[in-house]
C-alpha cells in the first residue's frame, strides 16, 4: 500500500500495457502498402519491413484481413534522396535516403480508426555511396538503404502500436 502511495504521489503510474491495441485484439493484418512516389519497390520494401516487425515482435499474430482484429493500412507518400557529399568535381558522392509514410490501423470488423500518423518518417540515416562508372554497385547500395529506412519506419509504426511511442 505504501508503495502505490509513494509511486502516485511522485508522478509515476500503473498504465495499461498494450500502446493503441484495444483489448483483446491477438492479430494484425497488413495490406500492401500503397506507393505514392515515383521511387518503385518503396511501397514493396515497407510493407515487407512493417510485416517482419510484427512478426519479430511476436504480441499480434500477423493474419490475413479476413480473419485478423486489427488492419494496418499505409501508403509511401515520400522518398528523398538529399546529397550528403561530393567530390572534388562537384559530383554527389553519398546520398541520404528518408521514407515518409501514413498510416492507419483500424479494427478490422467495425472498420473504426484507431489511430491514424500522417508523415510518419524515417529517424536514422540510411545512405549510400555513388560508385562512378559501376552504376551496378550504386544501385545495389541504394536497395540497401531503402531497405534500411524501410526497417526504421517499420520500427517506428511497431513501436507506436505496440508501446504507444
Amino acid at each position: 500500500m505504501l508503495l502505490v502511495l509513494l509511486l502516485s504521489s511522485c508522478g509515476y503510474g500503473f498504465t495499461r500495457p498494450g500502446g493503441v491495441i484495444p483489448e483483446g485484439a491477438r492479430s494484425i493484418a497488413i495490406p500492401a502498402f500503397t506507393n505514392g512516389t515515383k521511387e518503385p519497390y518503396a511501397d514493396v520494401e515497407v510493407t515487407k519491413a512493417a510485416v517482419d516487425e510484427f512478426l519479430s515482435d511476436g504480441r499480434l499474430k500477423v493474419a490475413g484481413p479476413e480473419s485478423a482484429d486489427l488492419l494496418l493500412k499505409g501508403s509511401v507518400v515520400k522518398f528523398e534522396m538529399t546529397p550528403q557529399s561530393y567530390t572534388a568535381d562537384s559530383y554527389v558522392q553519398q546520398y541520404q535516403v528518408r521514407i515518409v509514410v501514413d498510416v492507419k490501423l483500424e479494427n478490422a470488423k467495425t472498420r473504426q480508426v484507431i489511430w491514424q500518423e500522417n508523415g510518419l518518417s524515417s529517424v536514422f540515416v540510411a545512405s549510400y555511396p555513388v560508385t562512378i562508372g559501376d552504376i551496378t554497385v550504386t544501385k545495389i547500395a541504394k536497395e540497401a538503404a531503402l531497405k534500411k529506412a524501410s526497417q526504421d519506419v517499420a520500427w517506428t509504426i511497431r513501436s507506436r502500436v505496440l508501446e504507444g511511442f
